[in-house]
């Protein structure tokens, strides 16, 4: 399962290749429309996953990573129905995207992103996991997060 969890956390973002390029570049706020495209990118991720036949659970996996805990979804699943790795790979997603820059936003520091994170604990995301990522000590997240970056870098991966 952890090699499926560190496929699903890769292909998490997929289903953007369904994403018109201009709406991905916009570095202003996405219209409502536009909102309603790019949200359905996890949809589309499981569908291009389904059809290689190969990652059907992975493809459930990164479906779900955008729920809430709250059950606000789009999916509408909520708290432990969300499958564990979905909860996961939610934590680890919304930290990257706190800390990274953006087209449309600048990176927040670490100790604004934990803040965040531990802000929307319990209705976005999952607390218990949330408690649990913000015990790994900075310098790993930190080296993580490098890793992450340069590995972008390689592949021109925008942002």
């Amino acid at each position: 399962k952890e090699d499926n969890l560190k496929l699903a956390a890769l292909f998490i973002d997929l289903g953007k290749l369904g994403i018109p390029p201009e709406i991905l570049r916009k570095t202003g706020k996405l219209s409502k429309a536009e909102y309603n495209i790019i949200k359905h990118h996890p949809e589309f991720a499981k569908e291009i996953l389904r059809a290689t036949g190969n990652f059907g659970e992975i493809g459930d996996w990164i479906l779900y990573h955008h729920e809430r805990f709250d059950g606000k979804g789009s999916q509408m699943l909520e708290g432990e129905k969300i499958p564990l790795a979905s909860r996961l790979i939610a934590v680890a997603d919304t930290y990257s995207a706190l800390v990274m820059d953006r087209s449309y936003k600048a990176a927040m520091d670490y100790d604004e992103a934990v803040s965040e994170l531990r802000f929307v604990c319990g209705t976005q995301l999952d607390e218990e996991l949330v408690n649990i990522f913000c015990e790994i000590p900075k310098n790993k997240v930190d080296a993580c997060l490098f890793d992450a970056q340069n590995k972008m870098e390689v592949f021109k991966v925008p942002l």
